[in-house]
């Protein structure tokens, strides 16, 4: 499964999960070019902590493409919300 569907599912099946902020600064950051706090990754549950680096991941190759679009979007409902 592509990592950003697996991101979207866990935002939306999770609502109260603790590690969702954690994601929506990630992504926030990834989309805004800004600082994130690093040592956040560290508290996360392990497959959380894992899901955050294939996140990065795929936005560092596909930066300029559809990986970078997809978080913009996951962002922008976010911040509707």
């Amino acid at each position: 499964m592509n990592v950003l569907k697996q991101l979207e599912i866990h935002l939306k099946q999770g609502q109260e999960d603790d590690a969702n902020p954690v994601f929506e600064r990630l992504i926030r950051s990834l989309c805004l070019n800004s600082n994130f706090n690093l040592a956040e990754l560290y508290e996360l549950n392990y497959e959380d902590f894992e899901l955050a680096l294939k996140v990065l991941k795929s936005w560092r190759l596909d930066r300029y493409t559809k990986t970078k679009d997809r978080l913009k979007e996951m962002y922008q409902l976010m911040e509707a919300a």
